[in-house]
C-alpha cells in the first residue's frame, strides 16, 4: 500500500469519529413544515385546569300530571333528585328528569314508555297510577330492562305475571297490592273490634274490577277474625247521590263496624250522611279522594269520630324531615297519596345503583330485590311479585281518627297510635 493511500485511510477514518461525536452531543433536527419558523423555546407555564361538567344520567316520570296526585308524586322525585344531586349525584352523575304526561291512558303511556327510553335514554322510570297503563306497559319493559318504579298500577294481576316470568324482573310497585288494600281496612277493624268486644261487620265498596280482589282478602281476614259479615253494599263508582238508604241497611243488620272501599268521589257523600244520621256503628274506610287533611273543608266538617286509612301520615322523624322540606320547597302536604312512597323510590333506585356499581337495568333490579331499602314510609321488602310486604317491620299503612276539632290523631298500628279509638257517642 502507497504512503499516500495509507493517510488518505487515516483521514477518513478520523472524520468518520468526529462526524460521530458531533451527531452524539447534537439533539436530532425537528422537522419544520414549509413556510414556517421553528419558534424560540420557551419555559412552559401550567394553566389551571377548568373543572369537569358532571356527566348526566336521565330517569323518567311517566304519569298523570295534571291531577293532584300526579303534581305531587312528580314534586316529591323532583325533591329527592334535587337533594341527591345536591349531594354530588349517583355515581359521580347529575340525575335529569324527563317528564311525560299519560294522563292515564294506556296508548299514551306506551307512546310515552318508548318515547322516554329509546329517544331520552332514560335508565328508570318513576310514576305508573293505572292498572291499566301497568298492564300495558309489561311486555314494553320486558324488551327495554328498564327498572320501573310504579307509584299505583295496584292489580294483583301485575304481581302474578312478574312472579311468574324473569323477564318481568324490572317492575317495582312503590305502593301496596290490591289485596294489601283490603288489609288496610281490615286489621284496624280487626283491632277496634277485639278492643270494642264487636262481632258482626259490614262491607261496603265500589262496584268496580280494582275491589274485586279487595273484597275477597277482606272476606277471607274477617272469617279468620271470627267476624260476621250481616250486611253487604255496593257503590255505583262517580255516581252516588246519597247514602242513606245504604247506612239505614246497615244499622238495620246490626253492624258494629261499617267498612268502606271507594276511590272515585263518592267518599264525601258517604261522610256528611254518616255524620248527618249517627248510625250507631264505627265508619272505617279507604277512599283514594279522601286521603288527607283536605277532606275536612270538602266535608264541610263532617269528619268526626270517622276512621280513614292512609298510605301514610308523617309522625316518624324522618317523615317530618321529608314533610318539612316539602313544605318548604312547594307547599304544605294536605293529600298523602304518594309523596313518601315516590320519593322513597328515587332514594330505592340509587342504593340500588351504587351497591350494583352501574345503571344497567339488570343489574339494579336484581340489587334492589335482594337488598331492599330503608325509607321514610318504611323497610321496602319485595315479594315475588315485586310488591312491598305489608306488615310490622315492613310498610304498614296507617289509620287515622278525626276529632271535633278538625285534628287527626293515629289509632292504629299500635306502635305509631297516639290514642285509643274513640267511639261515636251516638254509639253509647
Amino acid at each position: 500500500m502507497s504512503r499516500v493511500v495509507y493517510i488518505g485511510i487515516i483521514i477518513i477514518l478520523i472524520l468518520a469519529v468526529v462526524a460521530s461525536f458531533l451527531a452524539f452531543q447534537s439533539p436530532p433536527p425537528v422537522a419544520t413544515p414549509t413556510g414556517t419558523q421553528t419558534p424560540p423555546a420557551t419555559t412552559p407555564t401550567i394553566s389551571p385546569t377548568p373543572a369537569a361538567t358532571p356527566q348526566v344520567v336521565k330517569v323518567g316520570f311517566l304519569g298523570p300530571v295534571t291531577t293532584t296526585y300526579g303534581t305531587i308524586a312528580l314534586n316529591s322525585i323532583r325533591l329527592a333528585v334535587e337533594e341527591i344531586n345536591n349531594a354530588g349525584g349517583v355515581l359521580g352523575r347529575r340525575i335529569e328528569i324527563v317528564v311525560f304526561d299519560d294522563q292515564n291512558r294506556p296508548d299514551l303511556a306506551v307512546t310515552g314508555f318508548r318515547k322516554l327510553v329509546e329517544e331520552d335514554k332514560v335508565v328508570a322510570v318513576f310514576g305508573v297510577h293505572s292498572s291499566a297503563v301497568g298492564l300495558a306497559l309489561l311486555p314494553l319493559i320486558k324488551e327495554a330492562k328498564v327498572p320501573v318504579f310504579a307509584m299505583g298500577a295496584v292489580a294483583d294481576a301485575i304481581d302474578v305475571q312478574v312472579a311468574m316470568n324473569e323477564s318481568l324482573k324490572y317492575w317495582f310497585r312503590f305502593n301496596v297490592n290490591a289485596s294489601m288494600h283490603a288489609l288496610m281496612v281490615t286489621e284496624p277493624a280487626k283491632y277496634i273490634a277485639q278492643k270494642s268486644g264487636f262481632t258482626k261487620v259490614g262491607l261496603l265498596y265500589d262496584q268496580h274490577a280494582w275491589t274485586e280482589a279487595v273484597v275477597k282478602r277482606a272476606k277471607e281476614e274477617l272469617a279468620k277474625a271470627g267476624l260476621q259479615i250481616v250486611y253487604e253494599g255496593t257503590i255505583d263508582p262517580g255516581k252516588t247521590t246519597s247514602f242513606v238508604p245504604m247506612l239505614s241497611k246497615a244499622r238495620d243488620a246490626g253492624v258494629q263496624i261499617l267498612l268502606v272501599w271507594t276511590a272515585y268521589g263518592d267518599g264525601k257523600v258517604l261522610q256528611r250522611d254518616y255524620y248527618s244520621m249517627k248510625p250507631p256503628f264505627v265508619l272505617i274506610q279507604f277512599d283514594v279522594v279522601g286521603m288527607g287533611t283536605l277532606q275536612w273543608d270538602v266535608t264541610g266538617g263532617s269528619l268526626p269520630y270517622q276512621i280513614f286509612a292512609w298510605y301514610f301520615f308523617a309522625k316518624t322523624p324522618e317523615a317530618q324531615k321529608f314533610s318539612k322540606a316539602y313544605e318548604e320547597r312547594y307547599e304544605p302536604l294536605r293529600y298523602f297519596y304518594p309523596p313518601y312512597f315516590m320519593y322513597d323510590a328515587v332514594y330505592a333506585w340509587k342504593s340500588a345503583v351504587e351497591k350494583a356499581g352501574t345503571f344497567s337495568g339488570d343489574a339494579v333490579a336484581d340489587a334492589l330485590y335482594k337488598y331492599g331499602y330503608s325509607g321514610v314510609s318504611g323497610y321496602w321488602k319485595f315479594t315475588a311479585g315485586h310488591s312491598p310486604l305489608f306488615g310490622p317491620g315492613y310498610i304498614t299503612t296507617v289509620a287515622v281518627q278525626w276529632t271535633e276539632k278538625g285534628d287527626v290523631k293515629i289509632v292504629w298500628p299500635p306502635n305509631l297510635a297516639e290514642g285509643d279509638v274513640s267511639l261515636p257517642p251516638w254509639m253509647k
